[in-house]
C-alpha cells in the first residue's frame, strides 16, 4: 500500500517534482516511491547557494560564505529557476531580494538542512561511541605510535582505535578526541596531561651532499646547503623551523624561508635522501633513515634544539578512564624504549 501525504490538492495542476516537497506551498499527494526518486536528485547545491544568498542578501557575500565565486552561485541559481520554473532572486541596487516563491521556501529549506546537520552529528556521535580516536602528526603516527597499538587492546575492550591527524587541544572535546599526542600544551581545566618524551631536532641531509666538506659537523655546512622545510600547517605538528636553528646557532643566513615545503615530515625526508636539501626534523621520526645510512646528521657541532611531545586527554566523559590508561601505557612504552627521544 502507497503511502500518502495528508494533504490537499492545489487549485491548479502541479507537476510533482521534488520542489513541491521541499516547499510549504506542496499540496499534492504523492506515494513513498516516488518522493523517494525525486529526492535521489536535489541539487543540494544550489539549494545551499539559496539559503545563503537569503541570508547575505548578495551574491558575492554568498559566495565568500561557500567559499566559491559570485559566478558559480549566480549559475546554480539559474539552473535551479531553469529546473523549477520558478523565479527565486532578483537584483535590487547592489543586492538581491528573493521572489514570493523563494520566501515561501526557504524556511522549508533551511529546516531541511537543519535536519541533515543533525542527522550527521547524531551519526558522527554513534561513530564516536564505538571508537577511541587519538589524534597525532601522521609521520609520527605512523612510524611509532601505530606498532604499539596492539600493547591497548585490553584496555579498550571492545572499541575500536581511529588515529587522525594532529588537532589543537582546544578542539579536542569538539571534534571528539579522546587522546591526542602534541607538542602543543594546554591550560584547560577540563584536560589533563603528561609528557611523554623529548625529542632532539636535528638538520640531516643526503651523505652525498657533504662527502667532500672538510668538516661536515660544522655550523658552516648549513650555510649554502638547500633548505627543506615542514610546514606545520598542513600535516605535522609544530617543529622548530630553520629560523630557530640559525638563531640558536648565533649564524645568520639569506633566504632561511626559501626551498621546498612538506607537509608531512615522512615524505620531507625522502626528499632529503634523494638530495634535495637539508632538512631539520626529529630524530625520533628520521631514525629509520639515520641507521642504514640514508640520511647523516650535520653541523653536530651545534646543541640540537629539543621538543617535549605530551599526551592530552579530556577528564570527564565515558572514556576518559580508558584514556587515562592508554596515556599511562604509552608513557611506559617511551620510558622502556627510547627510540630516538632523551630520557626523561
Amino acid at each position: 500500500m502507497a503511502l500518502v501525504f495528508p494533504i490537499e490538492f492545489p487549485s491548479t495542476k502541479l507537476e510533482p517534482t521534488w520542489p513541491y516537497i521541499q516547499t510549504s506551498l506542496l499540496r499534492q499527494v504523492l506515494s513513498y516511491s516516488q518522493i523517494m526518486t525525486m529526492l535521489r536528485d536535489l541539487p543540494l547545491s544550489a539549494l545551499r547557494a539559496l539559503a545563503a544568498a537569503a541570508r547575505t542578501g548578495s551574491l558575492t557575500r554568498a559566495a565568500e560564505e561557500l567559499g566559491v565565486t559570485a559566478g558559480a552561485v549566480s549559475h546554480q541559481l539559474r539552473q535551479l529557476e531553469e529546473r523549477l520554473g520558478v523565479k527565486l532572486i532578483r537584483r535590487e541596487g547592489n543586492g538581491i531580494v528573493l521572489t514570493r516563491a523563494a520566501e515561501a521556501a526557504l524556511p522549508d529549506i533551511d529546516r531541511g538542512f537543519d535536519a541533515l546537520g543533525s542527522g550527521l552529528r547524531r551519526l558522527r556521535f554513534e561513530r564516536r561511541a564505538e571508537t577511541f580516536t587519538i589524534s597525532a602528526d601522521p609521520s609520527f603516527a605512523s612510524l611509532w605510535l601505530a606498532p604499539r597499538l596492539d600493547r591497548m587492546r585490553k584496555v579498550l575492550g571492545r572499541l575500536d582505535v581511529r588515529i587522525v591527524a594532529s588537532v589543537a587541544p582546544d578542539s579536542m572535546l569538539e571534534e571528539g578526541i579522546d587522546l591526542a599526542i602534541s607538542y602543543r600544551n594546554s591550560s584547560a581545566k577540563d584536560l589533563a596531561s603528561i609528557d611523554l618524551f623529548t625529542e632532539r631536532v636535528i638538520p640531516a641531509c643526503a651523505p652525498a651532499l657533504v662527502r667532500k666538506r672538510p668538516s661536515p659537523d660544522a655550523a658552516e655546512t648549513l650555510d649554502t646547503l638547500p633548505l627543506l622545510h615542514i610546514d606545520p600547517t598542513m600535516g605535522d605538528d609544530v617543529y622548530p623551523v630553520w629560523r630557530d636553528w640559525f638563531a640558536a646557532a648565533g649564524r645568520q643566513r639569506k633566504g632561511l624561508d626559501t626551498g621546498p615545503r612538506f607537509a608531512l615530515t615522512i615524505v620531507a625526508a625522502q626528499a632529503a635522501i634523494a638530495g634535495l636539501g637539508a632538512l631539520l626534523a626529529s630524530e625520533l621520526v628520521l631514525k629509520r633513515h639515520l641507521e642504514p645510512g640514508h640520511l647523516v646528521e650535520i653541523a653536530r657541532d651545534v646543541p640540537a634544539l629539543t621538543i617535549r611531545r605530551r599526551l592530552i586527554w579530556p577528564v570527564h566523559g565515558p572514556k576518559a578512564r580508558r584514556a587515562t590508561a592508554i596515556a599511562a601505557q604509552l608513557a611506559e612504552a617511551a620510558n622502556a624504549e627510547i627510540d630516538g627521544a632523551l630520557p626523561q
